[in-house]
């Protein structure tokens, strides 16, 4: 597949502070004015911006990624051999249904030669198009999205089909048999009704509320350690940090939060790719939202390059492991924590599937286990692979 025809090159006024070998931008093999596509084959990591906007009903415009662009060439270094390639933005076409498809195709081939996607600009309904990459690769996900509202509204619109608020209910529709959970990180009750988080119960998916979320971010990392597809929409975070998203809110998570949260995503091993969404740089008085955004890929990408190598986990190796009795209970919970991250797993069993699941967990869910109280996390898994 040829990628060059999907892109329109970095633009040349896209520099960082020349002279500093040290700024992020040195190290990005860059699609510029007049050159061939960088050989992303051989990179870890490729930036795609997006310029996609139509679902939000907006006109379609590059601001948003060119500017979170400039930003994060700026920034330092983070830590490794970085090896980035910038593709540039990738082409509207005529319809959205047009720029669903060639996101969907450009993420498959980039994963299928293992090199990580990271998207910058556009809408959240472009997770439809994600999503469909993995379907294009067979394979089952989990899905988190960093986000004030669940995904699942029935904005539909003549000529527009998904929207930004309805992208999840378009997921679930297609009864697709590669999604086995969805997680939502930050919604806020203001913005969501009863019948969506009912719904999302029913169907057994994760959601933290914006509140709990926040009284304890450390116990969000399982949750990101067991995500494969990763996306943040700008509206979860307040409007004071990101006063250019789709959804402005003075509620939210702050800056420093959500690049907490981002850091956590780079460092799992099993996300496989990562999407910035939700803002619009005609908004963006003085870069405001592009800087922080740019600042949440950079704590993303700083995460990916310090991952252990723990994916897929394997208990008998570099771990310890605990059995917790649960008294009256069919099954004892079995617990690993890891000798070379301290980072935790527990076993899930299923009479359908071959062996027992292992589950990302924390360090809380196994003292749980210990006061005899089945951790939720267990016990939703449990219920999904068991029902």
């Amino acid at each position: 597949m040829e990628l060059t025809d999907y892109f329109e090159p970095v633009s040349a006024d896209q520099e960082y502070r020349l002279g500093e070998k040290t700024a992020f931008g040195s190290f990005v093999d860059k699609h510029l004015p007049g050159g061939n596509l960088p050989e992303w084959e051989k990179a870890d990591i490729a930036i795609l911006g997006l310029s996609e906007y139509r679902g939000a009903h907006k006109d379609n415009s590059d601001d948003a990624a060119c500017q979170a662009r400039k930003c994060l060439y700026e920034l330092a270094a983070t830590g490794g051999q970085m090896k980035v390639a910038d593709l540039g933005n990738l082409r509207c076409g005529k319809v959205i249904d047009d720029s669903l498809a060639a996101l969907r195709d450009v993420m498959a081939e980039l994963m299928a030669k293992n090199t990580f996607p990271v998207i910058i600009g556009g809408h959240k309904s472009l997770t439809l198009a994600m999503f469909r990459a993995y379907e294009a690769n067979n394979k089952t996900i989990n899905i988190t999205a960093v986000d004030s509202r669940p995904g699942m509204g029935s904005d539909h619109y003549s000529g527009i089909g998904v929207t930004e608020q309805s992208y999840l209910n378009s997921i679930i529709a297609s009864k697709s048999k590669y999604l086995f959970n969805y997680s939502n990180i930050g919604y806020q009750s203001c913005f969501t009704n009863r019948e969506e988080i009912r719904l999302l119960e029913d169907l057994m998916f994760d959601s933290f509320r914006l509140g709990v979320a926040r009284d304890n971010l450390k116990e969000t990392e399982p949750v990101l350690r067991d995500t494969d597809l990763l996306m943040f929409s700008m509206s979860a975070i307040r409007q004071s940090d990101a006063p250019a998203s789709l959804s402005p809110s003075p509620n939210g998570f702050p800056g420093e939060e959500v690049c907490q949260l981002a850091w956590y995503g780079g460092k799992s091993e099993r996300v496989s790719s990562l999407a910035l969404f939700d803002w619009y740089g005609e908004y963006d008085t003085r870069y405001h939202t592009a800087h922080l955004a740019a600042q949440v890929a950079w704590y993303f990408i700083d995460g990916f390059y310090k991952r252990k190598d723990e994916y897929p986990f394997n208990p008998a190796k570099e771990c310890t492991k605990f059995i917790v009795n649960l008294t009256g209970a069919d099954n004892d919970i079995v617990f690993y924590k890891s000798t070379r991250s301290e980072r935790w797993w527990m076993e899930v069993p299923s009479s359908r599937l071959p062996k027992s699941m292992m589950v990302a967990c924390s360090h809380e869910d196994y003292q749980n286990a210990c006061r005899q109280e089945v951790p939720e996390r267990w016990w939703q898994v449990f219920r999904k692979i068991n029902s």
